[in-house]
């Protein structure tokens, strides 16, 4: 449930962060966008200006000024057409779509000029006038894009005003198409799309990737935990601890550590499972093994560094193993687990520990002062333990020679549950004890 929640957390996570990288792409991209349309815009208006003062100086003002009637135009034909055919020239360098000039006669807005080849009519009335052309006939050099729309499509417009003797006479105006920025804004489109649809596929790519990687890193885990921790309670299992503690006494030994291994064994465990049922003995287990985890909050993590954390270990049944790291003397282990067992009863609730007196019988070996071989390390903290229950049950027991090899001192008969299975062990001295 936690790795499908953890997997969960980074998918959305994942998606979270590719919204947001979406999110802002676009944002720049139609802030570019914005940007590159302004700066061409200007460009654009500050061309079209440029192009309609330049046509302006083709004008012989005196005789534009003159020029009110069409048999005006036609008295001066030669002049005339001279001025027509240097405008339509200068449309030609630009580009330019039209250039004309345009005068206000009786109210009405009247074509002096017009490079129009198609329609050469002169003196036609210009009657849907644009904004920019008002606001050259006030003074204004005036450009806009996108000025003009008509049958023949759409224009953008600069104009500059005609002035005789400081008054304005009429304006002079330069048309182009709007291909050019329609172009611009379809291709950046077009781009911005791609760029969107490019940056989706690439980032569903890796949230895709990522999540059959953490799949399957999840799945490695879980073959691990099934492997090395005991469903029952959660802690480590003997696997575990066999694969574990070679490495703990290698790095201890190069590292001139030390660390208290701790065998426990429940007192009278069996007579909770014998007179209340199994599922109370299985959640009497799940409660010590907490307590016992609680000790440090380590245990369940996998392959805690030596000398900075410590392990608790279910072998099986009512066992349990408590590797203490950072512990330097005996002394300092006995305090420790004095401290455990005190609290044993008070952390622990369940009424059963009460009513059939549980304990735990706990017996300790010193890596590496009783031993550097771990699984003899084991096997002394074995009858180490076995001598705490003689010596009354729910105490602990420190390992030493004399427990090993005295005489008479018969490792007593378990009430509450068949002796341990045996760990990897070597093989026991000549002098062992027999069990009953």
């Amino acid at each position: 449930m936690k790795d499908n929640r953890f997997q969960s957390i980074a998918v959305l996570s994942l998606i979270g962060f590719s919204i947001i990288i979406i999110g802002v792409t676009v944002f720049m991209t139609l802030k570019n966008n914005e940007d590159f349309y302004t700066i061409l815009e200007k460009s654009i208006k500050s061309q079209l200006i440029s192009t309609s003062i330049a046509a302006r100086e083709f004008l012989d003002i005196e005789k534009f000024y003159s020029y009110n009637t069409m048999e005006d135009i036609e008295n001066d034909i030669e002049a005339y057409e001279e001025v027509l055919y240097d405008l339509r020239s200068l449309k030609r360098r630009t580009g330019a779509e039209y250039i004309y000039a345009l005068k206000l006669i009786d109210g009405k807005y009247y074509f002096i000029f017009d490079t129009d080849e198609e329609d050469t009519t002169t003196f036609v009335e210009y009657a849907d006038i644009s904004e920019v052309h008002i606001d050259a006939f006030v003074g204004i050099e005036s450009a806009g894009v996108m000025n003009v729309v008509d049958e023949w499509g759409s224009f953008n417009t600069g104009a500059v005003p005609v002035y005789k003797d400081g008054r304005i006479i009429g304006i002079i105006s330069v048309d182009t198409k709007d291909a050019y920025i329609q172009e611009s804004i379809a291709s950046t489109f077009r781009n911005t799309v791609f760029l969107i649809v490019t940056l989706i596929i690439a980032l569903g790519t890796m949230i895709l990737t990522v999540s059959l990687l953490l799949n399957s890193i999840q799945k490695q885990n879980r073959l691990f935990r099934m492997a090395n921790y005991d469903v029952l309670t959660g802690l480590p299992n003997r696997q575990y601890l066999m694969s574990y503690l070679p490495e703990v006494a290698e790095k201890a030994l190069k590292k001139g550590t030390t660390f208290a291994f701790l065998l426990i064994d429940l007192d009278n465990f069996k007579m909770v499972n014998d007179n209340e049922g199994h599922d109370a003995g299985d959640e009497l287990l799940r409660q010590i093994a907490a307590y016992l985890d609680s000790i440090h909050d380590h245990s369940k993590i996998f392959k805690p560094t030596s000398g900075k954390l410590s392990v608790s270990v279910r072998l099986g049944g009512d066992e349990f193993v408590q590797i203490l790291h950072g512990v330097h003397t005996i002394e300092e282990a006995g305090m420790i687990i004095q401290k455990m067992l005190d609290n044993y009863g008070a952390k622990t609730f369940n009424r059963f520990i009460e009513k059939y007196n549980v304990g735990m019988s706990i017996g300790i070996a010193m890596f590496p002062y009783h031993t550097e071989n771990y699984n003899v390390l084991i096997k002394h903290a074995d009858v180490a333990m076995y001598q705490a229950k003689r010596n009354g049950k729910n105490t602990y027991c420190v390992y030493d020679d004399e427990i090993m090899y005295s005489d008479g001192n018969e490792e007593p008969e378990k009430q509450d549950d068949p002796p341990p299975e045996q760990l990897e062990q070597p093989e026991r001295p000549e002098r062992r004890h027999r069990r009953r």
